[in-house]
């Protein structure tokens, strides 16, 4: 005998479309909270960021001042007379000397952005003008590490220039009183390295690399100072 009972088709449509939109429900909360936890370390992420790179233009800017002194230092050292230089106290000397041997290179603070490339959550960055910016620092700061390694050769070779003449005369110390500071220089020697043709080229091939290398340094404060200004604009910061 057949089953006449009516069977709920309307029941059953509605509770599946129930269903339905409970599972929908549930996948758009997920991907709610993903996304959210995702804009978090995205901010965290990039406040770290802005905190290293504000760093970074503090010391370069620092070894930009280093440089530029050096190298005012040593123009005057090439346009000194003999008695000038003969008459220099022993401070003048030593800032001269200084400017012959220069080699301060800039190193950034890179903690952050390392950590983020490396363990793939620099992608979180949604910012793709940013993004870019990153890019561009990274193989700035790769093309410059050359330039550096040749700035702090050429200085190699002036101290060893500098034996001609009774030296080196200069060794980097971290206070006056360091004990393994070297003789320190009088004018009379001061005169003579200016008066010797093979350590005036050396030195003014040390120069040349501080030059190329303090533009280089122009360069990436320039690409520095563009990523800032879109850290502040990402972090919402004044």
């Amino acid at each position: 005998m057949t089953d006449s009972r009516n069977i709920p088709w309307m029941t059953i449509s509605v509770e599946a479309v129930a269903v339905v939109m409970s599972i929908l429900l549930a996948f758009s909360i997920d991907a709610w909270w993903t996304q959210k936890k995702e804009n978090k370390v995205e901010q965290v992420a990039l406040l770290a960021l802005r905190d290293d790179f504000m760093a970074s233009r503090e010391q370069l800017a620092r070894v930009v001042r280093s440089l530029e002194t050096a190298r005012t230092n040593y123009a005057q050292f090439r346009s000194a007379t003999t008695v000038e230089l003969t008459e220099n106290d022993l401070d003048t000397n030593q800032d001269i000397l200084t400017a012959l041997v220069k080699n301060h290179t800039f190193d950034p603070v890179s903690a952050t952005f390392d950590a983020l490339a490396n363990d793939g959550r620099l992608a979180l960055i949604s910012d793709a003008s940013l993004l870019a910016q990153l890019s561009n620092w990274q193989r700035s700061l790769d093309n410059i590490e050359d330039i550096s390694f040749e700035l702090r050769a050429e200085s190699v070779r002036v101290r060893r220039a500098m034996e001609r003449h009774g030296g080196p005369f200069a060794r980097w110390h971290q206070r006056p009183d360091n004990p393994d500071v070297l003789q320190r220089i009088d004018g009379e020697t001061m005169a003579n390295m200016r008066r010797d043709a093979d350590f005036m080229g050396t030195s003014m091939s040390h120069q040349y690399a501080l030059h190329i290398y303090l533009s280089s340094l122009y360069r990436l404060a320039e690409i520095l100072d563009s990523i800032l200004v879109s850290l502040e604009q990402a972090t919402g910061s004044e």
